[in-house]
């Protein structure tokens, strides 16, 4: 039997004027029970509840720690263009005279320095009375740079590696006056992490420093280093397993470079009896500064 058009659209209607109905009713209900739950803070349903209040004091906190991150975020990135510019500086060493060397490692301890006072401590003054876990990921590539840049100068001044204490130490700021003198004293947080990695970069340079090295008949230099690098990877394989994903790409790295300085030492020491030390530099010279190309022996 077929429902008239009329009739259907009448059931219809009359089902949607029930359902407003129960929604209506449950609205109410809920109203009324928020109302004995939090008596005197909701008045009606279009009002404010303390809910609302509260998410959006939340929001107001969250925005103010995403513009905190985005502004340690652009500061690191300053940090690592401005180290990478001193790794650039100490990479033209080889070759120069030992009054030129001492100029150019005074420029760059100057470089670093104001890289402290400056980008770094501008971080430190963001973190302040901040939890700095919460904000690591922001700079953690820049500070990876700056102890690149900052073990390779003090290898080139003492032969050693710069110690995690070390670092921290620079990048602790203490107070600037009396008034200041009651104040938690300033820092970027260097964690260990941080530190291993940064050191871990190092070890590219260093290979590229040697390569330099030979090329400029500055063979000694081109030992020490291929020394400090054994040691390096003794230390790194002694320290078993590190939740970082980065270090196992820079330990793949690390064994390449030290595997193209053993194999320049092994040339130099095999030949250097039989081949005068300015055809040697000459021969060498043709790989400085390839970061991709092996030495080959001779």
């Amino acid at each position: 039997m077929l429902i008239p058009v009329e009739q259907n659209q009448s059931r219809k209607n009359s089902l949607v004027q029930r359902l407003v109905l129960l929604v209506s009713q449950t609205m109410t209900e809920a109203v009324s029970a928020a109302k004995e739950v939090l008596p005197g803070t909701i008045a009606s349903p279009s009002q404010d509840t303390v809910l609302m209040d509260l998410f959006r004091e939340y929001s107001k906190t969250l925005d103010k720690k995403n513009d905190k991150y985005e502004r340690v975020y652009k500061a690191s990135r300053d940090v690592t263009v401005r180290s990478k510019r001193v790794i650039f500086s100490m990479q033209r060493i080889p070759g120069l005279s030992e009054e030129e060397r001492e100029t150019l490692l005074g420029t760059a301890s100057g470089d670093l320095r104001d890289i402290e006072q400056t980008l770094l401590k501008h971080i430190a003054m963001e973190l302040r009375d901040e939890d700095p876990y919460q904000f690591v990921n922001a700079y953690t590539a820049g500070l990876q740079e700056y102890i690149e840049a900052l073990s390779f100068h003090h290898f080139l001044l003492t032969g050693s590696i710069v110690s995690h204490e070390e670092v921290q130490r620079r990048l602790t700021y203490g107070p600037q006056d009396e008034a200041q003198a009651a104040l938690v004293p300033l820092s970027v947080l260097v964690r260990p992490k941080e530190y291993i990695l940064g050191v871990a970069d190092l070890t590219g340079e260093l290979m590229r420093f040697c390569i330099k090295c030979v090329s400029t008949a500055d063979f000694d230099k081109c030992y020490q280093i291929c020394g400090v690098l054994k040691a390096m990877h003794g230390g790194f394989l002694s320290l078993g397993y590190i939740p970082a994903k980065e270090l196992y790409h820079k330990m793949m790295v690390f064994k390449s470079s030290l595997h193209k300085v053993e194999e320049a030492c092994y040339s130099l020491q095999l030949r250097k009896s039989e081949v005068p030390a300015d055809m040697l530099s000459d021969v060498f010279a043709m790989y400085d500064a390839e970061e991709n190309s092996s030495v080959p022996l001779l």
